[in-house]
């Protein structure tokens, strides 16, 4: 019996470097823009402390269990998350306020949750296992839990072939040191980057899964 094999194409198109992008979006905000270059290099209580001395006190607390601090500022909401960083939002763009350094194959590799397409009216997911990658091989761990909601994974792939090898090959134009920073949202193919939520995921038309892996570096 063949050893099942998966291939991972990392993105492709590659963007203006992301100080650059810092300065257009925020052309329109300026007490961000003026904050920016202070909040690089700092940790994230420093952050925090630079924030309240600029804006004063946060508008409000959206977290839970969790101290998600939110200002109103320059027409859009500055949001600092303690594990995630500060990002600011004006007409449904994010920006990540932080210049972070995050290269392709650092985040290529690691666990990545594999979670229902969205069901019902709220849209719930329901956590099916997980999938760790390595330079050449991949293993799948099921979570043991929420049968009753895996009446569409009859073709998923992990679950029938839960151990195998992995081959990854780079799009033109990318290195493993390629920074995902740089590239476009929602480049292709089998891994998808996601700069502006700073997640890596697998994609496909017929997938009745959805895997997601976090980008590492959210604070250099």
């Amino acid at each position: 019996m063949s050893v099942p094999k998966i291939r991972l194409l990392a993105v492709t198109v590659i963007l203006a470097a992301s100080a650059f992008a810092f300065v257009v979006d925020l052309q329109d905000a300026p007490n961000i823009e003026a904050l920016l270059p202070e909040l690089q290099g700092q940790s994230p209580e420093e952050v925090r402390a630079l924030i309240i001395r600029r804006l004063g006190p946060p508008t409000r607390d959206v977290g839970s269990g969790l101290q998600i601090e939110q200002w109103d500022v320059d027409g859009g909401v500055l949001t600092f998350h303690p594990l995630t960083g500060p990002t600011f939002e004006k007409n449904r763009e994010v920006i990540h306020l932080i210049s972070t350094d995050n290269p392709a194959a650092l985040c290529l590799f690691g666990s990545y949750e594999m979670v229902t397409r969205p069901e019902g009216r709220y849209g719930m997911k329901y956590w099916l296992g997980d999938v760790s990658l390595s330079a050449d091989r991949y293993t799948y761990t099921d979570s043991r839990n929420f049968l009753e909601h895996r009446d569409k994974q009859g073709n998923n792939f992990f679950m029938l072939h839960p151990n195998g090898m992995v081959q990854v090959k780079y799009s033109s134009g990318v290195t493993p040191e390629t920074r995902l920073e740089d590239l476009r949202d929602g480049s292709l193919v089998a891994i998808v980057t996601n700069r502006t939520s700073m997640f890596l995921a697998f994609e496909g038309k017929e997938m009745q899964f959805q895997m997601e892996k976090d980008w590492e570096n959210y604070w250099n």
